[in-house]
């Protein structure tokens, strides 16, 4: 059930008169009777033993840790952790990266001219699995570091790893941000409903009328890399980075707004990431709460460890002082983005590209900055004005463009072809000689396309200085109202959706 398809619209508005027709008591119980009819709803039913198997491995487990706390038994604290933890991560490795694994030793089978062991799995695998398993490991682990106390309810904690907004693409939140307003009574409040809504259509406009038709170009050059090139593949890479924005901070916005209107607070995902100044700030802004996630329980915890407390001592033998402090931290740093790479798919080409790739350019802004400061000053390169940031800016931009590259196309060796393809050709005359109107979407799309763009980037700076609700609610009624009517026509008239189309599934539902 696509989050922008009718039959979700018809849930949601039937669920919410049902939510706050209910005693507020019952509230949260109606969410998980929400939660399990659109798990049930949105892929092979009997999925859903998987997360009610993590639910309840991880309710038991957490509550067993806290006891053990109690009684000042560590040891046994830790192999409930450890058994949790197997349930949820095994669940996680077995439906989505056992394929991997057995395409890795059939390989190495046919090296040594073995017959491969193992075949293929055609397993099913839940919706939002990625998510609501790093959510409940988040969950385990503050339990188990005395964080956060364990819920005492199996239904509750089933309702936080299922909660059925987030189960489409995220966001990862915490126990301790959502639980109060999880579990919490809500009065009906027109303005908490109607700023919820306004948000869900913001992520409407940006899925039906920008985001599909910047797929559509992509689509078509990247079906045909030997007949597009040149030019041709870096707008593709550009388009592809507009779509995927628009794709995933659309569901965001439709995911927060909806969970806003049942009054639960979930996390910020997306800042304004097309700003940022470096790659690491890039990421920083994209996807946080993964980047939060990965930074609390993965970086942290490595460099906690006492094999790397104890690193720098052993390197202060081959390299300087300062280098034996951050090379322990680059080391970590490559466990993330190792993760980040699996995350986004077990394949080599996510583990390079989404993984290697960032982390080596992240890197390379960390060691070179003294460097480039040292030129800044010498060359008196002023860093404080506009043009520097834009520069800044699209620097980000080529280099993410050129990582998501990876993520889009089929295969490493595909998608390092496709950037040599890139450098192939100087074609700029496909700007002004009208192959940009062959490319799938005549004049009046490339216009909505364009127009969508701009205001995407309007709200955008706004959104750099603050909410955009806040200051539109600050507004006179009338243009309040204007605003909201114009968005709403541009949805209705410039969307791609009725006879013919296809609810289209966002990217990231995936994982």
């Amino acid at each position: 059930m696509s989050v922008t398809s009718f039959p979700f619209f018809c849930f949601f508005i039937i669920s919410l008169f049902i939510y706050y027709l209910l005693p507020r008591s019952w509230q949260w119980c109606m969410l998980l009777v929400f939660s399990v009819f659109f798990f049930l709803c949105s892929g092979h039913p009997l999925t859903i033993l998987y997360l009610l198997a993590g639910a309840a491995a991880a309710h038991l487990c957490a509550v067993q840790m806290a006891a053990s706390r109690q009684r000042g038994d560590g040891k046994r604290a830790f192999r409930f952790l450890i058994c949790g933890l197997a349930v949820n991560l095994g669940i996680l490795a077995a439906l989505k990266y056992s394929n991997f694994l057995i395409e890795n030793i059939s390989l190495a089978a046919r090296l040594f001219h073995a017959k491969p062991p193992l075949h293929e799995l055609h397993l099913a695998a839940p919706i939002g699995l990625s998510f609501y398993a790093v959510q409940v490991t988040g969950y385990l682990l503050d339990v188990y570091w005395d964080i956060t106390p364990p819920q005492r309810s199996l239904l509750k904690t089933l309702l936080f790893a299922g909660f059925y907004p987030q189960l489409t693409s995220g966001p990862i939140a915490r126990y301790a941000q959502v639980k109060d307003s999880l579990y919490g009574e809500h009065a009906f409040d027109s303005k908490r409903i109607s700023d919820g809504l306004l948000r869900m259509l913001w992520g409407v406009f940006k899925k039906l009328v920008i985001s599909v038709r910047a797929g559509v170009i992509v689509d078509t050059i990247y079906a045909d890399t030997g007949r597009y090139n040149g030019l041709y593949i870096w707008l593709a890479a550009v388009l592809f980075m507009l779509q995927l924005y628009t794709d995933f901070s659309g569901c965001m916005d439709i995911i927060i707004g909806a969970a806003e209107c049942y009054g639960v607070t979930l996390p910020e995902n997306f800042r304004t990431p097309f700003f940022s100044q470096t790659v690491q700030e890039y990421w920083q802004r994209w996807h946080s709460t993964l980047g939060e996630w990965l930074k609390d329980y993965v970086l942290y915890p490595i460099l906690r460890s006492k094999t790397f407390r104890n690193l720098p001592k052993k390197l202060k033998k081959h390299f300087s002082k300062k280098a034996s402090r951050q090379i322990p931290t680059y080391l970590a740093m490559l466990c993330v983005w190792l993760l980040i790479g699996l995350w986004h798919g077990g394949n080599w080409k996510f583990i390079i590209g989404m993984g290697l790739w960032f982390w080596v350019i992240i890197v390379w802004e960390q060691v070179s900055e003294p460097f480039r400061m040292d030129l800044y000053d010498r060359f008196q390169i002023r860093t404080d004005c506009f043009s520097w940031h834009f520069l800044c800016s699209l620097r980000v931009l080529i280099l993410v463009s050129i990582g998501n590259m990876f993520f889009r196309l089929n295969g490493f060796i595909t998608s390092l072809r496709t950037i040599k393809r890139g450098f192939s050709h100087w074609n700029p005359e496909l700007f002004f000689d009208g192959s940009l109107f062959t490319l799938g979407l005549d004049g009046k799309d490339f216009f909505v396309l364009l127009f969508g763009f701009l205001i995407l980037l309007v709200v955008s700076g706004i959104q750099e200085t603050g909410s955009v609700r806040e200051k539109l609610s600050g507004q006179n009624l009338v243009f309040r109202w204007a605003v909201i009517l114009l968005l709403f026509a541009a949805v209705l008239v410039f969307g791609v959706y009725g006879p013919g189309y296809e609810a289209q599934s966002f990217i990231y539902e995936a994982f």
